[in-house]
């Protein structure tokens, strides 16, 4: 009777250690789901993004992206934008690394300012992820998230020269003037101003009569509107603006709705990138309530995909660039980008 007892005892005794063991390897199995990531061998705890400004959608959506990809693994984000000052931009890179991050995003004011400060950076350690921009040397970064910038502005162009062929088809050789709102402030920005340019080899129709950089300025959205005033005076015949963004090209067509003597329907103003303002800007155009009628886009999360370079997600070339896939929003596809 009594080994019968003690068998129980030790039953029941063996029963409960296996479920207390199957507990703690169920709270092991909560525990190891929780997102965790390393970066140069340590946790990575802390991230920064320095921005040259966050006057459009693009750079708030890519800033928004990256503080919501940072939450989910429990990263402290820390954002800087720098007025479009290239001294404030060192100011602010500097601080970063002292307060600790381990990773900075980059969206340059001027890449040739920041670089020391970027070297400074990466020689103390810290991560440095470039935003559509390569500079020349491996000492001022580790990775860059990017897109080929030619063929973005070359797919802008593409969208220009088939509206200007619809649009004017009994027009002659070089007799529809297009003005160009471009952005030359590093070597990638001017592949896409080159890309821009190819919209005359693309319709013989088109003829480009001004070019307009809006480099070192202090506010771009609003210089877009001043480039495209002195373009409807110097060429009150011109009917096509091509942008290197719709951060200039929307605030072009602000410009464009209010001019009494400009037709919208006989107006297209295409750019580049991403932004729910252009999408509603693009669908207004159906119906020639607006004139920004095509955008070369990417990265509707490119705050994500900047992450991604920083933790090695991605795979980058050999110069440790990744290359976002492209695509273009029209009236044709607008709906499916809409917000």
């Amino acid at each position: 009777m009594k080994r019968k007892l003690v068998s129980v005892v030790l039953a029941l005794s063996m029963a409960l250690g296996m479920m207390s063991v199957s507990a703690g390897a169920e709270e092991e199995t909560e525990v190891s789901t929780e997102k965790v990531t390393t970066i140069n061998g340590e946790e990575l705890t802390k991230i920064g993004l320095s921005v040259a400004a966050m006057d459009n959608e693009f750079t708030t959506n890519l800033a928004d992206s990256l503080e919501a990809t940072a939450e989910e693994y429990g990263i402290e984000c820390v954002v800087a934008q720098a007025d479009q000052t290239t001294a404030k931009q060192v100011e602010q890179i500097e601080n970063m690394v002292a307060s600790g991050v381990q990773a900075i995003c980059v969206i340059p004011v001027d890449l040739n300012g920041i670089l020391d400060a970027l070297k400074n950076a990466k020689d103390q350690g810290v991560v440095i992820s470039m935003c559509g921009c390569i500079p020349e040397s491996k000492d001022n970064y580790d990775v860059v998230a990017n897109v080929e910038q030619y063929d973005l502005g070359k797919s802008a162009a593409q969208a220009a020269a088939d509206w200007i062929d619809s649009t004017f088809p009994d027009a002659e050789d070089g007799s529809i003037e297009v003005v160009l709102l471009t952005l030359n402030n590093t070597e990638e920005a001017i592949k896409r101003a080159e890309g821009l340019r190819e919209v005359v080899n693309l319709t013989s129709k088109a003829t480009i009569v001004e070019e307009y950089d809006a480099t070192g300025v202090s506010s771009i959205p609003t210089k877009a509107q001043e480039f495209t005033e002195m373009a409807l005076v110097s060429h009150p015949d011109v009917k096509c603006i091509l942008t290197y963004s719709d951060f200039m090209g929307l605030p072009a067509d602000e410009v464009i709705m209010r001019t009494p003597t400009v037709d919208p329907a006989q107006f297209g103003i295409f750019g580049c990138d991403y932004s729910s303002t252009g999408c509603e800007a693009i669908q207004k155009s159906i119906n020639n309530e607006s004139t920004y009628r095509g955008s070369g886009a990417f990265g509707v999360t490119f705050g994500k995909t900047m992450f991604d370079t920083v933790i090695g997600a991605v795979e980058v070339d050999e110069a440790g660039v990744y290359y976002e896939p492209t695509f273009f929003i029209n009236a044709d596809n607008v709906a499916d980008y809409l917000k």
